[in-house]
């Protein structure tokens, strides 16, 4: 995480999605008035990693812009979903 209340955490990749919102049910709990309870996951498919906004209230962002549906990301690339970013690293 590279800003909101959960910067500098990590949270190991792996085959399994990671889902974020403020539900205790998520990978990745965001204590974060602007996320929705299932606001977005992040997956991998084919060695790509992608980013599906889950029909949040807030939007989910991908270098500042709002995405619908499903987007693929590369490390480094900044989604932001409320005040919390997160980012890839390789």
């Amino acid at each position: 995480m590279t800003a909101g209340t959960l910067r500098g955490a990590t949270l190991p990749l792996g085959s399994q999605p990671i889902l974020l919102g403020r539900s205790p049910g998520c990978s990745l709990v965001l204590d974060d008035d602007y996320s929705s309870s299932r606001h977005a996951k992040i997956y991998t498919q084919s060695g790509r990693w992608y980013v599906e906004d889950l029909g949040s209230t807030n939007g989910t962002y991908v270098n500042e812009s709002r995405i619908s549906g499903t987007v693929e990301i590369a490390p480094g690339t900044p989604v932001r979903i409320g005040q919390t970013v997160v980012e890839l690293q390789g």
